[in-house]
């Protein structure tokens, strides 16, 4: 994996400034970030699919490909929980 560099403020010395790195130390913390990110992203979009659902005509619900009662099963399903329908 290769390391992702976050912009530090970098302090000007009498030599050229500091390129601003992340040490290997830190890698693994700024990719479990990048993970819960991911998943908090993935339930939101999730949590507001729930709220529209119930209010979609029976022809966008088609467009879909869901029927009236898939698409209130799958409101009344908590945001954390994966459907069928959902992609990995």
């Amino acid at each position: 994996m290769a390391a992702t560099v976050i912009p530090f403020p970098t302090q000007r010395s009498a030599g050229a400034p500091r390129a601003p790195t992340v040490s290997r130390a830190h890698e693994p913390r700024l990719a479990g970030v990048a993970i819960l990110k991911r998943w908090f992203r993935r339930w939101d979009a999730r949590r507001s699919l729930g709220r529209d659902l119930p209010f979609m005509t029976d022809e966008t619900l088609a467009d879909v490909g869901l029927s009236r009662r898939e698409a209130l099963a799958e409101a009344r399903r908590p945001f954390w929980q994966a459907g069928t329908h959902d992609a990995a």
